[in-house]
């Protein structure tokens, strides 16, 4: 029994040891030996980056990159260098290094041709952090703030018609966001508190697909505090620019006899 054991203890060691080899192995085979970069030239170690960032080998480029800034950094190479950089961090999912990153860039090299792509990977990048309507939408106001700035600023730029349907879908989900805790304190019969959140869908969002739902939320909100009037008068709207939607139908049966129409 005590040889059974002991062998099943040496075959245990062996085989922790041999994880930890690979794990080693693993952990160290994305890293550089920079040394092999001392007293290059800038030209040398900026090509030596961008061929590992053009075969997907993000860590290393992002390395060479860095040291790149540390040996030239005044090189005709470091505003492109940022950019790569960036985008490298971004194809890790390091958004936050990303962003940074970009920001940097913005700053240092404001005339720079590639500023307008700089801000639009710092919308894209927080856009592609925008999680599902029922939380915050801080990201998804970031987003739009740099999306945007893009267009206004840059409104010939390459970049202007992605930018706009960034806006569209980010618009949508802002308005998602707003008509959610709209619908959650209708559903705590806290009318008041429901009809401000859908007011600001009706004043800011009225170019997403959400109105004629808001428009609804509305009515109800008003019918059951006993305000006809102002429902009737919400009702003209729906009237006027949402006629064929099912909303329609569902506030119309709200409100029996004569409808104010719209003027």
């Amino acid at each position: 029994m005590f040889v059974y054991r002991y062998l099943y203890i040496m075959d245990c060691c062996r085989l922790l040891f041999f994880s930890i080899v690979f794990l080693l192995a693993g952990c160290s085979k994305n890293d550089i030996d920079l040394k092999q970069f001392e007293n290059k030239q800038a030209d040398f170690i900026y090509s030596s980056a961008k061929s590992y960032m053009d075969s997907k080998k993000y860590k290393e480029a992002v390395q060479i990159f860095e040291e790149l800034e540390k040996q030239y950094p005044y090189s005709k190479h470091i505003p492109l260098s940022q950019i790569y950089m960036a985008d490298s961090y971004y194809n890790m999912k390091k958004y936050e290094e990303a962003a940074t990153t970009y920001e940097i860039f913005i700053k240092t090299h404001a005339t720079h041709k590639m500023i307008p792509y700089a801000l639009f990977m710092l919308g894209k990048l927080s856009y592609d952090q925008i999680l599902i309507v029922e939380r915050d939408q801080d990201e998804a106001a970031q987003s739009l703030e740099y999306f945007e700035t893009l267009v206004q600023q840059f409104p010939n730029s390459e970049y202007v018609k992605s930018a706009n349907n960034f806006i569209k879908l980010t618009r949508q989900h802002l308005a998602g966001r707003e008509l959610y805790v709209a619908k959650y304190y209708q559903s705590k019969k806290n009318y008041a508190a429901a009809i401000c959140r859908l007011n600001t869908v009706i004043d800011n969002y009225e170019d997403t697909n959400l109105m004629p739902e808001a428009l609804h939320r509305l009515i109800e909100c008003y019918t059951a505090m006993g305000f006809v009037d102002e429902a009737r008068k919400v009702f003209a709207v729906l009237d006027k620019d949402y006629k064929t939607t099912s909303w329609y139908e569902h506030s119309k049966k709200l409100l029996p006899g004569t409808i104010v129409k719209w003027r």
